[in-house]
């Protein structure tokens, strides 16, 4: 299957209550706001910004990725208080396997409101409509049992424990990996 570039341009994805777009310069007070919370680093395999500065370093690498046209970032924005909530992408494509990992972050004040689940939803329908993909899947640690649920409620499903996957923080890590097919993803069991 030959597909064009579903990055140029970066394409905005829009949901009910969110709209998922290329960062702006615009963007760095609410991404410094949510990304220096520590509390958002105890599940990712990255430290988040602590100081304005490294988040404006973080901002410019998202800007200098769009402008070379390569897969990017999308920036969380809540639709009713227009604030930048999170960010979400795919963090690995392999075009020719036709499969993806997606992940997402999103600021601690919007946790337990459906957020993520429905920024994730977005990525694994673009996913499969605009990327070809045919499986999409996601990572997470065993403990993070609220991302677990998220990925359930998109319709992802168990799929074994990876011993040692991925090194987080120079430390190698189990990690618990989801996914679904492109055909559940269109039939509605996945999303």
């Amino acid at each position: 299957m030959e597909i064009n570039d579903p990055f140029l341009p970066f394409p905005a994805l829009a949901t009910p209550r969110l709209l998922l777009r290329a960062l702006r310069a615009d963007d760095l007070d609410d991404l410094h706001a949510y990304s220096s919370d520590p509390e958002i680093d105890r599940f990712t395999p990255w430290e988040h910004s602590r100081s304005l500065g490294a988040s404006r370093a973080d901002l410019e690498g998202y800007l200098a990725t769009y402008a070379r046209g390569e897969m990017g970032v999308w920036g969380i924005k809540e639709r009713e208080s227009g604030r930048l909530i999170g960010i979400c992408n795919f963090t690995y494509w392999h075009r020719n396997n036709r499969r993806a990992e997606i992940g997402y972050t999103v600021a601690r004040r919007c946790w337990g409101r459906g957020y993520a689940t429905e920024a994730a939803a977005a990525l694994v329908e673009f996913g499969v409509e605009q990327m070809g993909l045919a499986r999409v899947e996601a990572v997470c640690l065993p403990e993070n049992i609220a991302s677990m649920r998220v990925l359930e409620k998109i319709g992802m499903h168990y799929e074994g424990l990876l011993r040692n996957y991925q090194v987080w923080r120079g430390v190698p890590r189990d990690l618990a990996m989801y996914a679904c097919t492109a055909e559940a993803a269109r039939s509605g069991s996945a999303v």
